[in-house]
């Protein structure tokens, strides 16, 4: 089971990659071609690199501001760089333009609900803080005991990762953990050639999955389960 979903992401990597490769030698031809610039946006935001994707979608705005596509990909971007409210300007400007397309409500959904999480923390500290200073000594008494019972020994900095990157990477941490180990013997060879290191293969498997934690994080930044799944998604036209 593990080779066989191991062997998906390999493919799936590899799928594309090649769709990159199409696009760079077709905007080579035609670099403002609007359809290969979004739809290179699209594949480097499925390999995390957010920035790139960025860059895709401004260019293909400067060809067309009203582009839909270029639109959508870029609020996008925007949202997995942890800009949100720039973010949100864009699903906003793709609403008002199509309001029946329902990628758009999602997106509104999704980064107001990220920016919620991001301010409701401070006001939550800030809160406790102010709600601690106003009790009396019993109620401050009573709290103390109360942070007694939950309060847990601080994980180190590798722990924390460890279970960050459960929670991002679900099964996979397993298969990038092992890889992980891989790397610590760089002496391994190929059990078929008994010659070829086997170390480029896993150091390219392990940043490949970091970039797919990093891409899952930037999606769940506030590790709050997202509301938007419960709303119905109407399918999108074959050109989107």
């Amino acid at each position: 089971m593990q080779i066989r979903r191991t062997r998906y992401t390999s493919f799936h990597r590899f799928d594309l990659e090649i769709l990159h490769h199409f696009y760079i030698l077709a905007l080579e031809l035609n670099g403002t071609d609007i359809n290969a610039l979004v739809s290179r946006s699209k594949c480097y935001l499925l390999l995390g690199e957010s920035s790139k994707a960025l860059k895709d979608a401004e260019t293909a705005l400067t060809e067309d501001k009203n582009n839909i596509r270029a639109i959508f990909q870029k609020a996008e971007a925007l949202y997995f760089l942890g800009q949100f409210e720039q973010s949100l300007m864009f699903f906003h400007q793709g609403l008002r333009a199509r309001p029946e397309l329902s990628s758009f409500r999602l997106g509104v959904q999704k980064t107001q609900e990220a920016i919620e999480n991001t301010i409701g923390t401070s006001k939550c500290s800030a809160y406790t803080t102010t709600s601690l200073k106003e009790n009396d000594f019993s109620s401050k008494h009573k709290s103390s005991k109360q942070c007694q019972r939950t309060t847990r020994p601080k994980l180190s900095a590798t722990e924390m990762e460890r279970r960050n990157a459960r929670k991002l990477l679900g099964e996979l941490c397993v298969d990038k953990e092992y890889l992980e180990n891989l790397l610590q013997h760089p002496d391994l060879v190929r059990a078929d050639t008994n010659s070829e290191s086997i170390s480029s293969y896993a150091k390219e498997a392990v940043n490949f999955l970091k970039k797919r934690q990093e891409f899952w994080r930037q999606q769940r930044p506030c590790t709050a389960l997202p509301k938007y799944k419960s709303v119905a998604q109407d399918p999108l036209p074959t050109w989107f």
